[in-house]
C-alpha cells in the first residue's frame, strides 16, 4: 500500500480553496490512484510538499518530494481555473510517481528549463514528459467528473 501525506502548504490550500477543491479530497484520490498506478504489498509512506509559485507554469523535484503549482493562469472562469491547477497537480504527481514508485532518475529528464518554456522537441517528446501529459489528462478528466 502506498500512502502519500500533501503537505499543502497555506498558500497551495488557499489556492485550491479559491476554485473550489478541497485538499483533502485530493488527498485521498491522490492515494486511490498511486495505489492503482502501483501495486503493492509493503506499506511505503512519502510526504510530499505542494507550493505555489508566482508564475504560469508547475515543477516537481525529484528527490526533494516537492511539488510546485503556478498561480497565474489566463483562465478566466472558476471552472477553467479550477482545471488549470488540476491538471498541473496530477502531471506533477506522475513525476512524484516516477521518482518514488518507478524509481526514474531525474537525468532521464534530458532537458533545460529553457527546453520546456519553449515546448522544443527535446521536452515535448521526452518519455517522462509524455507519460506526465497522458496521467494529467486521464486523471484530470476522472476526478472533475467525480467531484464536479
Amino acid at each position: 500500500m502506498i500512502i502519500v501525506d500533501c503537505k499543502f502548504n497555506k498558500k497551495a490550500k488557499e489556492l485550491f480553496k479559491s476554485v473550489n477543491v478541497k485538499v483533502k479530497e485530493l488527498e485521498r484520490f491522490t492515494n486511490f490512484i498511486l495505489n492503482e498506478y502501483k501495486g503493492t504489498r509493503k506499506i511505503w509512506n512519502y510526504e510530499l510538499l505542494i507550493k505555489t509559485i508566482d508564475c504560469n507554469t508547475s515543477g516537481y523535484y525529484f528527490e526533494c518530494n516537492e511539488m510546485e503549482i503556478g498561480t497565474k493562469t489566463s483562465k478566466r472562469s472558476l471552472a477553467k481555473k479550477r482545471e488549470w491547477y488540476i491538471s498541473s497537480y496530477f502531471h506533477e504527481l506522475c513525476h512524484f510517481a516516477q521518482d518514488n514508485l518507478d524509481k526514474v532518475k531525474d537525468s532521464k529528464l534530458d532537458y533545460t528549463e529553457a527546453d520546456a518554456a519553449n515546448c522544443t522537441n527535446k521536452y515535448y517528446k521526452n518519455p517522462m514528459e509524455i507519460q506526465a501529459r497522458e496521467f494529467e489528462d486521464k486523471y484530470t478528466k476522472i476526478y472533475l467528473e467525480l467531484y464536479y
